[in-house]
């Protein structure tokens, strides 16, 4: 089964077992990283909203980019029985952004970058469709060990370290870069029992014209 497959089938579940893993906190240590009042932005990996539902509070538009159409129906459905209308779900690989060039204020990516094969491509694209001055935002769990991960969750990295992340946020163009601890963990059980807990970390940068 692949990662879009795995999320189509968990999809009408997903937001019970989302609280499983890591805390509805998670958001608002994400959000307090920019004003996204009368913005544009976008939400990679959204999933069911965790974020673009909390973005569309005050945000212009947001644009919610998953490769799993289950989880955006999930995700429309929510916004239309809110009477939400500034969220637009459209599925698409966060590898091959369907956006214009510098066309989004702000790019949240919220426990979704470890999900995908070439993680540092996808720093790439969100430098590329920001605005001058736009801000990336990416959540997501720090290092671990736990391997049953890749086969139960589909998780193509063990988490990412915040050297890493610097490295990749530079190469891609960011400055005022910070990667720091959120102080929250997330925390699974594989099907054979084996526990794995990790810290959630918080990386930021702007894009700046060179």
């Amino acid at each position: 089964m692949s990662s879009v497959n795995y999320f189509d089938s968990i999809a009408d579940k997903w937001n019970v077992i989302r609280e499983e893993y890591f805390e509805e906190k998670l958001k608002y240590i994400a959000l307090s990283q920019f004003s996204v009042k009368d913005k544009i932005c976008a939400d990679l990996g959204s999933g069911t909203g965790f974020i673009s539902l909390a973005l569309s509070n005050e945000a212009k538009l947001v644009f919610s980019i998953d490769s799993s159409k289950n989880m955006l129906r999930v995700l429309h459905g929510t916004a239309a029985s809110r009477g939400i209308s500034n969220i637009y779900p459209i599925k698409g690989s966060a590898e091959d952004l369907p956006l214009f060039d510098n066309s989004i204020d702000a790019v949240f990516m919220n426990m979704a970058l470890h999900h995908i094969f070439d993680a540092k491509k996808v720093i790439e694209e969100i430098h590329r469709v920001l605005k001058k001055d736009g801000v990336i935002v990416i959540t997501d769990v720090e290092k671990h060990s736990g391997e049953w991960a890749r086969t139960e969750m589909h998780d193509e990295w063990l988490g990412f370290s915040h050297k890493q992340m610097r490295e990749w946020f530079k190469a891609a163009g960011f400055r005022s870069i910070k990667v720091k601890s959120t102080e929250l963990k997330c925390k699974g059980y594989s099907s054979e029992g084996e526990y794995t807990e990790t810290g959630i970390f918080v990386a930021t940068g702007i894009k700046k014209e060179e």
